[in-house]
């Protein structure tokens, strides 16, 4: 059964290291509690803002060789926090504006049953992107032994 990365977008409540009220958590434990009993939930949690947070930037592959990462000394490390919009939530071509706070990974048959999981969640002015995770099947390239190691983990 594929699985979904379920990521939670914030506001500024969130990025100022608000923390939800309980009424919310009640809400959100009832939440995951459905989500747990029906063997759907693989994983969640909630995330610090970016005031606690690094971003890790790679330079470009070697143009000589493509498939050679670029040189190690040119990876740059940038401590948050970062500038967010939080009035126009979404950017150009629907590119995130907002900050990751939450995640979840769940099973789902399709996309459609994990979106239907999101719809049920007590979730109010955020948005939340649903992402298919790889399976080792969806990658031809790797080899058996590839595919043994990954499973195994």
């Amino acid at each position: 059964m594929p699985r979904y990365l379920l990521l939670l977008h914030g506001d500024k409540d969130s990025e100022d290291g608000k923390m939800p009220s309980k009424d919310i958590l009640e809400q959100m434990h009832a939440y995951n509690s459905e989500i747990v009993s029906a063997g759907a939930l693989l994983g969640g949690e909630g995330l610090h803002a970016t005031s606690k947070a690094a971003r890790v930037s790679f330079p470009p592959p070697d143009p000589t060789n493509p498939t050679k990462p670029g040189s190690k000394s040119d990876i740059t490390v940038t401590n948050g926090p970062w500038e967010y919009s939080m009035e126009n939530p979404e950017g150009r071509s629907g590119e995130s504006k907002r900050p990751v706070c939450g995640f979840w990974i769940i099973k789902a048959k399709d996309i459609d049953e994990a979106v239907w999981w999101v719809k049920k969640g007590p979730l109010a002015g955020t948005y939340v992107e649903v992402r298919e995770i790889f399976e080792c099947g969806d990658m031809p390239s790797m080899t058996d032994e590839m595919k043994e190691l990954e499973e195994n983990k």
